[in-house]
């Protein structure tokens, strides 16, 4: 079985991605053009792939909080 940290490493990666597919769709439909990783590496001044790498480190780093700070909380609900 993997542990917690991998599990959120794993679901940090593919929650990014969805939401990346969702941010290059949502132009498509109306809403403004949001491209994180570019806005990411225009801020700090380096490649778009520095901000690509980033925008998936955000997104990991979100998921660990998120199971790290609920876990215990989620795990006293049982329904």
């Amino acid at each position: 079985m993997k542990t917690k940290i991998q599990q959120a490493v794993l679901g940090g990666i593919v929650a990014t991605a969805m939401m990346t597919m969702v941010m290059f769709v949502a132009p498509f439909m109306g809403m403004p053009k949001m491209n994180l990783a570019e806005m990411l590496a225009g801020m700090m001044g380096l490649s778009v792939f520095i901000g690509w790498i980033m925008h998936f480190m955000v997104g990991v780093i979100f998921a660990q909080a998120y199971v790290f700070l609920f876990s215990s909380i989620l795990a006293k609900i049982s329904s």
